[in-house]
């Protein structure tokens, strides 16, 4: 499936320099290159994947992070797989033309795997992710949740369909980051990467906080303590155009800020793990998109993150700029990942939601 995904992305690659100026084409190589390599470097890994063993939650694959999903590094070690749905219609549910470039339906169904490691040694304090994401791009199934699920709930039209785009899409992200306590191990981070692939480029560097405790612990029990955690995100970032986005902003600013109450408990080595975990993110976005003057269209968005064990659900919207108009689209998202680790963990015996005999006090 591999060969097939990586033949067909390189294909959409080489059908954008039909469609680019002369100029614009060194996109598509770059395309083709880091795609190949990618997908080498994935398959070279997995096989030392299995000897890493801590829980954690994955990062958000290319274009999740500009249609409002969550933006955060991993705090821990983790393997995950999953469904990442991505959808932009250029009109809303009243018939009103969104302001860009594209004029198509994109739906993306990016199939992920994420690994993320926390390195000891002289690399303590530091992490690396590497993402990767293989779409059969299509209406749907994102035309059924968005309309069929969110806006029926919402009571809010239908966002129409035009021309949907009905091609494989690649994206495959990487980062490095670098950890620093505050009052816990792993709270302060600061970090750069980059995305690439079919749908654009990107190069970033972020930082924040994830997961400072901010209340008094509500609930002591065999699962950890509950109690409520703040995290906040600023990124700045460098775009390129790709085979499916062809015009898009150079440079974009983006910040978001992220609540939390869950279930937390500390492993061997003293990290907070959530063992159960509400989270409700806002954010702001510069822009990606852009309209044929060139101007960017600054996105306000949301998200709400359900945790519990090895499984997250989040969903993701651009209503948190049209609160007193109501949501009428053009951006929507969700995904749902399983945890690798935490789920061979429970198999062997070795992951428990209860707190180890060694963990930190």
């Amino acid at each position: 499936m591999t060969k097939i995904s990586l033949a067909a992305a390189a294909h959409q690659c080489g059908q954008a320099d039909e469609h680019v100026p002369v100029h614009r084409r060194h996109t598509s190589e770059m395309c083709r290159h880091w795609v190949t390599r990618g997908f080498m470097l994935i398959l070279s890994v997995f096989p030392v994947i299995g000897l890493f063993s801590s829980p954690a939650w994955s990062e958000s694959p290319a274009p999740s992070v500009h249609w409002g999903g969550t933006a955060f590094p991993d705090q821990y070690s983790t393997v995950t797989t999953g469904l990442t749905l991505n959808r932009f219609t250029p009109i809303d549910g009243l018939g009103n033309r969104y302001d860009s470039t594209v004029g198509n339906t994109l739906g993306f169904n990016l199939i992920t795997l994420s690994w993320t490691q926390h390195w000891g040694g002289i690399f303590e304090g530091w992490s690396t992710n590497l993402t990767t994401g293989v779409s059969p791009t299509s209406d749907e199934p994102s035309q059924f949740f968005q309309n069929e699920v969110i806006h029926q709930l919402r009571q809010l039209p239908s966002v129409p369909t035009v021309a949907p785009r009905k091609e494989t899409d690649v994206m495959i992200d990487g980062s490095v980051t670098r950890w620093f306590p505050l009052f816990q191990p792993k709270v302060m981070f600061v970090g750069g990467g980059f995305s690439v692939g079919t749908i654009y480029q990107q190069g970033f560097l972020r930082a924040g906080i994830r997961r400072l405790q901010i209340s008094p612990t509500f609930y002591s029990g065999d699962w950890g303590d509950v109690s409520v955690r703040a995290s906040t995100l600023g990124r700045i970032s460098y775009q390129d155009n790709g085979a499916v986005l062809h015009a898009v902003r150079q440079t974009a600013g983006l910040v978001q800020p992220a609540i939390a109450f869950g279930q937390y408990r500390r492993n061997s080595k003293g990290e907070t793990i959530p063992t159960w975990e509400v989270e409700f993110a806002v954010m702001w976005d510069s822009g990606i998109f852009v309209n044929t003057l060139g101007q960017s269209q600054e996105m306000f968005a949301w998200s709400l993150a359900l945790s519990g064990g090895p499984l997250r659900l989040e969903t993701w919207n651009d209503s948190m700029g049209k609160l007193a108009e109501r949501d009428y689209g053009p951006t929507y998202g969700a995904s749902l990942t399983l945890d690798l680790l935490r789920v061979w963990g429970y198999m062997d015996g070795t992951a428990s939601d209860a707190p180890p005999a060694a963990a930190a006090p």
